[in-house]
């Protein structure tokens, strides 16, 4: 165990709210670390620095980088494991909640211990342990998930607090998206195994078409396998319109609306024995692609029979639920790359985020997606993409990124910064007020 978490039992979290657990007993002098480092404010960062820090892979612009990140994922990592504990209608005491906790509190304790790299030699061992981190952390959305399906099953959350639960999981998977970005991003860049177009994880000339394309082939995959049928995917769109983005967000929020369209087609048609008619022709699902001089825009349009209104709501609410098939949205769950042959290895696989946290992958940096159904036809949705370069700064939630006095944490971040000699945090902050741009479904 880390020093601050003493050793203890595993949690194992078996889908029962009576299952016993015990996670890792944590000091009292870690719990008041992890409050100093959870109340300090995150910095956020935008899309034309980390390009550009990206694609300086010399040992000093590494190590700026990496004192910028060990300063910044501590605070990040706390700021996890104490959403995570407040979880409303008694979720943060679920064994997978608490599992979820403890590696946070894991992470955070290893982060600590790690000195704060002022050699090359220091930075080396930061990398490592960023890399360590990695495993225990990528499953995280599927112990949430867990818990909401089980206390979905046992005892629902009343309405109240359902959307006490979204909010609190909306700023904690914004925020997750961000430090597992900059972690990939940090560690792509210092590898110096650059793709042509890269820097880091971001892409140069990154193409809707072509990413929509392989997330189209994703997608007819899991749905062939779960419906035994798909429609064909129509891709309406230049592939050579191309804008500095990051392909993994795309992938994800495609493969997942794609998966949505194609099996919503199928079931729709389907006879109540659950086959479908002889000689059932599925209509296309279409997906548009357009390049404007502001934003991308995607629309996906379906005819799987649309979503009443009085139900809209519940797309977007974080509620989870349970399946023997593995392979939907803890596959998608990445920000380094598209799912590959052999990732399928994750363990029961848990349904029910996707939707919301595509949401949120499109938020991340200032985009919207929202839904038109017309119930008894179809659902078209609508995916718009920032491509104003520092306009692209992170969304973070206000609790995250703002004081308690609601004055911005720049300054005081600079002013630090310039004082230990880094610069404006290493080149990695340059945060621009994006405003919340028009969300037609905003449920909060």
């Amino acid at each position: 165990a880390a020093p601050g978490v003493e050793a203890g039992s595993d949690v194992r979290a078996q889908g029962t709210l009576a299952t016993p657990a015990r996670v890792p007993a944590v000091s009292a002098e870690f719990e008041r670390l992890l409050d100093e480092l959870a109340a300090q404010k995150a910095t956020a960062v935008s899309l034309t620095n980390l390009w550009r820090v990206g694609l300086d892979s010399s040992p000093d612009q590494t190590l700026l980088n990496a004192q910028f990140l060990w300063r910044e994922l501590r605070l990040r990592f706390a700021q996890r494991a104490r959403q995570l504990s407040r979880l409303p209608g008694g979720l943060s005491l679920h064994p997978a909640v608490q599992e979820a906790i403890a590696v946070y509190h894991d992470v955070t304790a290893r982060l600590v211990t790690c000195p704060k790299p002022h050699t090359f030699a220091d930075e080396a061992m930061f990398a490592a342990v960023l890399r360590e981190t990695k495993p225990s952390s990528i499953l995280i959305p599927h112990k949430i998930g867990l818990a909401l399906a089980d206390r979905a099953r046992t005892q629902p959350l009343s309405a109240h607090e359902q959307r006490e639960v979204d909010k609190e999981l909306d700023a904690f998977f914004m925020s997750r998206i961000g430090h597992r970005f900059l972690i990939q991003h940090y560690l792509a860049s210092r590898d110096g195994r650059r793709r042509p177009g890269f820097s880091g994880i971001i892409s140069g000339k990154c193409s809707p078409v072509d990413v929509i394309r392989d997330a189209a082939a994703r997608a007819t995959e899991l749905v062939n396998k779960k419906c035994g049928a798909c429609p064909e995917i129509e891709i309406i769109g230049d592939r050579q319109d191309t804008f500095t983005y990051l392909p993994s967000h795309i992938y994800f929020i495609a493969a997942e609306l794609l998966k949505n369209a194609c099996g919503a087609t199928v079931r729709f048609r389907r006879l109540p024995s659950g086959e479908l008619p002889a000689g059932t022709v599925l209509p296309p699902v279409r997906v548009i692609v357009a390049r404007g001089e502001e934003d991308v825009a995607i629309k996906v349009e379906d005819q799987g029979g649309g979503i009443a209104r009085s139900r809209l709501a519940d797309v977007w609410r974080y509620k989870g639920y349970w399946s023997d098939d593995v392979g939907d949205d803890c596959l998608f769950d990445t920000v380094d790359a598209p799912p590959v042959a052999g990732g399928s290895a994750a363990p029961l696989a848990m349904h029910g985020l996707g939707l919301p946290l595509s949401r949120l992958y499109a938020k991340y940096f200032g985009g919207t997606l929202h839904l038109t159904p017309m119930e008894g036809y179809g659902t078209d949705c609508y995916v718009r993409l920032n491509r104003l370069g520092d306009h692209n700064c992170e969304n973070l939630p206000s609790i995250v990124r703002m004081s308690p006095g609601e004055s911005d944490s720049r300054e005081e971040r600079d002013a630090a910064a310039a004082a230990a000699g880094v610069g404006s945090a290493a080149g990695w902050s340059n945060h621009v007020s994006t405003g919340s741009l028009f969300d037609a479904q905003a449920r909060r």
